[in-house]
């Protein structure tokens, strides 16, 4: 991290820091200094502490009941409580997808075809990455602004327990693979009511998958 002029500071120690966070070179429990921030990037306290602030109102950082500051732990009952709300926004963008032209839906329903089965490591990222792309797409189909912005928080949070148990077991990854692409094909067929069954599926195993691996403390897919 190089230091950098404190006038833009806000936004690119936001975008570090989250980064950091959610691919977990940060991981769950670390604890962050201000001071130590602070030298790092080559700045004063006060706009480290005004970033602190804006990464725990995301529900990634928080406060120690003394002093200090750490990276969230991944809790279970946080988690739950993120999928529930993932399954109430994501569907609502698939109505809007549907009624795409067929250029534009030929691409959302092609997005899994390049990925084979059994997956190969060196896929794993480009698929965590398509994984996100597609998601992401969904909710910025519904064109309202607000749920976007709540989507974020949760995106962002899910996708840092994602890195965190990784994408180790091969059989989730690749049931993973095969519900994306039922979701992709249901829309490529211009049927909300399938695409929003599998996509509640596929979010239903995700969660399960996810609290097996806490409950577990056994690195799993997603």
């Amino acid at each position: 991290m190089m230091p950098i002029p404190e006038r833009k500071l806000s936004s690119h120690m936001y975008r570090e820091l989250e980064t950091a966070i959610v691919e977990c070179s940060l991981p769950p429990g670390t604890a962050l200094s201000d001071r130590e921030l602070a030298q790092q990037f080559g700045v004063s306290r006060t706009p480290v502490r005004d970033t602190l602030h804006l990464l725990e109102s995301s529900g990634l950082v928080e406060r120690g009941q003394r002093t200090g500051w750490a990276v969230t732990q991944i809790r279970l009952q946080d988690v739950l409580e993120l999928y529930e709300l993932r399954a109430l926004l994501e569907p609502a963008g698939l109505g809007r997808i549907v009624k795409w032209e067929d250029g534009a839906l030929s691409k959302v329903s092609s997005m899994f075809d390049d990925f084979a089965i059994p997956m190969s490591q060196g896929d794993v990222e480009r698929y965590l990455v398509r994984d996100d792309e597609f998601h992401q797409l969904i909710i910025k189909a519904t064109e309202n602004s607000q749920l976007t912005r709540a989507y974020y928080v949760v995106d962002r949070q899910l996708a840092r327990c994602k890195r965190f148990v990784s994408y180790q077991d091969d059989s989730r990854r690749e049931d993973s693979l095969r519900e994306h692409r039922q979701v992709c094909e249901a829309l490529g067929k211009r049927d909300e009511g399938a695409a929003k069954t599998a996509l509640l599926e596929h979010i239903s195993t995700a969660k399960e998958a996810l609290t097996a691996a806490i409950k577990a403390s056994v690195p799993l897919s997603l």
